[in-house]
């Protein structure tokens, strides 16, 4: 049975409370029918005076959970119309303040849901309510009994107030050790579905850490250039020049006895390349824009203008 410090344990009353005497079974019968109505009255006001600790947080936290859940409704409609009234900037975003309205509304009732706030008052009511119809039957019954059985009652009569003493005593203490049960269930029913929920949150969060990573090494990983110069063998000694501009800068190659020019682990980016070669003793000079992407291979293909 959950409870707050400031309100003690149900105890039964001690033992030596109840007693026999053979020489006044009358008095005997009043005092057992005082130790078990005691008993059912201390749980009855127990029940009834923890469910505070439960009715107050639970009714805060709905109040603010419903209060939050609606201005994460309005916020929106509330923006548009100071927009259009130009109070403020028509770039001003108020999804993510809707968005933190209805986080912090859900985080209410997920805390109202793992301490079991509002369904422990609602137990507590339930039980005291049904505790108290128990007591006022015994009641009844005990007078019952007393108006039947005669002066003082005979042992069989005797017997019997004992018995339904008995019988309200148990069902008191059974009520109490449901509720107790129930407790126990929901809380570790709670518990196991806020371990559950936060290992899956903590699984997204890796898994999203490391598609993170997989990317940036991804995005990271250099890619290689293939430049062909269709008529490369027509420029003089069959030679030409590729200059390739990037963020990092500029580089130059000479390429002989050949069409196509490479170049490996070039970082991802836009380049500029420009080929300069002679054909009969006069400049013909080309360029091309290529986007190498990464761990993926450009294929260019220019051609000098000759004349």
């Amino acid at each position: 049975m959950a409870e707050n410090k400031n309100i003690r344990n149900i105890r039964p009353e001690e033992p030596d409370r109840i007693a026999w005497d053979n020489a006044d079974p009358a008095k005997s019968l009043q005092d057992i029918r005082n130790v078990v109505e005691l008993e059912g009255q201390k749980a009855i006001d127990w029940y009834w005076k923890a469910k505070r600790w439960k009715r107050i947080p639970s009714q805060w936290i709905q109040f603010w959970a419903l209060l939050l859940t609606a201005a994460a409704g309005l916020v929106p409609i509330v923006v548009q119309l100071v927009k259009n009234a130009g109070v403020v900037s028509a770039g001003f975003d108020s999804g993510p303040l809707a968005s933190l309205f209805v986080g912090i509304a859900a985080a209410l009732l997920g805390l109202d849901k793992a301490f079991g706030y509002s369904s422990g008052w609602t137990r507590y009511v339930l039980t005291a309510s049904s505790m108290t119809r128990l007591l006022h039957e015994f009641r009844m019954d005990w007078v019952a009994l007393s108006a039947a059985a005669a002066v003082p009652p005979a042992a069989e009569q005797q017997a019997v107030m004992i018995q339904r003493a008995k019988e309200f005593v148990a069902t008191i203490q059974g009520m109490v050790a449901q509720e107790t049960k129930d407790w126990a269930t929901e809380f570790q029913s709670n518990m196991a579905r806020m371990e559950k929920d936060l290992k899956a949150q903590l699984d997204s969060l890796k898994a999203q850490v490391d598609k993170g990573v997989k990317d940036k090494e991804a995005a990271a990983k250099p890619g290689a250039i293939e430049l062909s110069v269709t008529n490369a063998d027509k420029t003089d000694n069959f030679t030409f020049e590729v200059v390739l501009e990037g963020q990092s800068g500029k580089s130059m190659d000479s390429v002989s006895n050949a069409s196509v020019w490479t170049r490996i682990n070039t970082a991802p980016g836009q380049y500029r390349v420009i080929v300069n070669a002679r054909s009969k003793g006069s400049i013909a000079s080309t360029s091309t824009i290529v986007d190498v992407k990464p761990g993926d291979t450009a294929r260019p293909s220019v051609t000098l203008p000759m004349g």
